[in-house]
This record gives C-alpha cells, structure tokens and sequence, in this order.
C-alpha cells in the first residue's frame, strides 16, 4: 500500500495559537545560560541533576523586522518534558499543552539600531517557568522592548536548557511552600536581577553587539517576581519603572520605597481590606504610583496558565479551578499588556490616559488607589 494512501488515516495535529502580539515589530527569542551563582540559594537543594546549580537562565524576546510566515515557522512555546511536568498533574490531555503556539521567532535577526528603550527584566511566580508568561512578554517584544525573562535551577518543576543542554527537576508542583522559602525565593529574585544589570547582561550584549539596552531597566513580576520588582527599583537606580502582577510584599524584609513610577495589578485577594502589604507598600511610595484591581480575576489569571485553560477548552476541568477568575483569558492578556505598555509610556515621559481613571473601554478595571507625584 502507498504511503498517500495511510496518510488520511493519521490524527493531524492542530496548532493552537495565543492572540497575535498588537505591536509593530516581529518577535525573536533566543536563550543563553549564564555561570551564576546566588549567595544562599535556597532552592540549590532542589536542582536534579545537581550540576544546574550556579548556573542562570535567561529567555530574550526582542523586536525584529522578520514576520513569522509558513516558511519561517515559530519557535516552540513548551518542550516536551515541561509540557507533561506541569500538564500530568494539571490534567490536561496528553500532548494537549505542545499543541500551544506562539508568535515568536528562534533567533530571528535583531534590528540594526537600538528603540532606545529600556530593557525589561521579568521575573515569573513562584515554582513557575518564565516561558509561562509569553503573551506579555511577546507582546512587549512586539511594541520595541527587550524583554530577559528569568528562570533559576530548582526553583520551577523543570527547566529545560537550549541547544541541547540538559534538563533540570525542581521543587515539584504539588510542593507547599513555607512563608520561609517564600521569603529566601523573593531575596533570590532580586539578586539575580542585580547580578543580570551589572554583571552579566553587559558583557552579552557586547560580545554579541546587540541594540540592547544596558543601562536603564524596568522590572515587572507576578506574585514573588512582582514583589521583588520593587524590592530591587529600591537598590537599583538603573530601573526606573516597575510593575507588580498579584504578588503580596514581604514586609519582614522591606516595604521599599521606589520612588519611580510604579503599577499594581491584583484580583480580589489584594484589597486594603483583605492584603496586609498592600496599602502599607503604598503609603510608603515617594513616586507615582496608581493600584488597579481587576474583576473576575484570580492569582493564574495573571500568567499563561489562564490561556492554556480557555485556549484548550479546559474551564473548571484541571486541578486547580480555584486559582482562574471568571474572566476570558484573551481579554484579561488584552488588560495586563494595555495597563503595562501604559505605565513604560509613563516611564518614558508620555501619559496615557488608560492610567487617569475609570473608562467604559476597561470596565472590568477598579481603580483602587494612586499617588501622582511627579506625574
């Protein structure tokens, strides 16, 4: 029998994209793995095989003039292994997570000048992979910026390094985490953005000479990531604007005073009634900041998690329905990258009204709070 005549026969497999990036440029990404060690890594003890420690992976989306096309296909979205790490217990089908695609580019060509604008450094939840993001961070890189999101050896389930490298297991996904973990991680996070601006994304760039930014940062984060965006603006003048997605601060360490424009965005769980850090970290800001709520949001709300539930089909069914709001995943992409790419307008001297108010264009937007100093 021919081949031809089998190859009816075999299941296709259909490609399920995340909503199209809305900026001008194309998106490239590549990896490198920096030789880093954290002082007092608290998740060392994790890394299996124990060879990933000191070591610190960093995923680079940035703007290209190349557009994705069918031949020129775009990069995976997940490997195999993180795929079924986080998938198995989360129930989703077999395969189901690889079928997700997005709009970058492998190592597409970089522009030929820099936008001139900052880099972001982007810092993940806590025990989750930076590529769990890649809505916001493709959506930056498509707008101009260059984005370093951060992955750390032990801390998430898996993490897979690029060019054939090795993969490395972490605290498992049904771990609990303890307040003191919580705190050693948030600690961690700010450090190894420290050691990113001063000593290893410079001498990167360089070698490869690359339009990218090495002297001024904006730093965003969900959850622990979000915290620790404040927690390094504070010691770092090189970041001169930052946003935390959902993620309570660590007042047993500080309550920083950023003093450079600064966004919150939280579901029902960060209010001054309910958040004990919240309304504290405000009332000691010397800068603008604006606090936002957004409704029907829960914590994964704010990560591709929410993407992978309603892009598969998989509402109320995986294991952990308490963690999604009520709210469409595309459009809660659509609020986060909006009410983000208006604070770096922000940043860069150019107000944008989506930070002034209430609009029926963003109903599902409470504005909580906010201080206008300066701005």
């Amino acid at each position: 029998m021919k081949l031809s005549a089998l190859l009816p026969l075999l299941p296709a497999v259909v490609a399920i994209p995340f909503p199209p990036p809305t900026g001008p440029y194309g998106v490239g990404i590549t990896q490198h793995v920096f030789n880093h060690t954290t002082p007092n890594d608290p998740v060392a003890f994790a890394v299996k095989p124990s060879n990933g420690t000191g070591h610190l992976l960093t995923t680079i989306y940035y703007p290209t003039l190349q557009l994705p096309t069918p031949l020129n296909t775009t990069a995976p979205y997940l490997d195999p292994t993180t795929a079924s790490v986080w998938g198995d217990p989360l129930l989703f089908s077999k395969g189901a997570l690889e079928t997700l695609t997005t709009w970058t580019q492998w190592q597409a060509p970089t522009l030929k000048s820099s936008t001139g604008l900052p880099t972001v450094i982007f810092s993940p939840g806590g025990g989750e992979n930076a590529v769990m993001y890649s809505y916001l961070t493709t959506a930056l890189a498509s707008n101009g910026y260059t984005v370093l999101a951060l992955d750390h050896p032990g801390e998430a389930p898996y993490v897979q390094f690029p060019y054939g490298g090795d993969g490395y297991y972490g605290i498992d996904i049904t771990a609990t985490w303890n307040r003191t973990l919580m705190t050693d991680v948030y600690k961690m996070r700010i450090s190894d953005a420290q050691a990113i601006i001063h000593k290893l994304f410079p001498p990167l760039v360089e070698s490869y000479k690359a339009p990218f930014n090495t002297t001024h940062f904006v730093m965003i984060g969900h959850s622990i990531g979000g915290a620790a965006a404040a927690g390094a603006m504070e010691l770092e003048p090189s970041i001169i604007g930052g946003v935390n997605l959902d993620g309570g601060f660590f007042p047993e360490v500080s309550l920083p005073d950023v003093k450079r424009p600064f966004l919150l965005m939280a579901g029902s769980e960060h209010t001054p009634a309910i958040d004990p850090t919240w309304s504290p970290f405000s009332k000691n800001q010397s800068g603008y900041w604006q606090w936002v709520n957004i409704t029907g949001t829960a914590h994964q709300d704010y990560s591709d998690l929410a993407d992978w539930v309603d892009l598969l089909d998989m509402r109320n069914k995986t294991a952990i329905p308490g963690s999604f709001g009520t709210i469409w995943a595309p459009r809660m992409d659509f609020l986060v990258s909006t009410f983000v790419e208006a604070l770096l307008d922000l940043v860069l001297g150019v107000r944008q009204h989506v930070l002034d108010g209430p609009s029926s264009k963003y109903p599902e937007v409470v504005f909580v709070n906010e201080s206008r100093k300066g701005y």
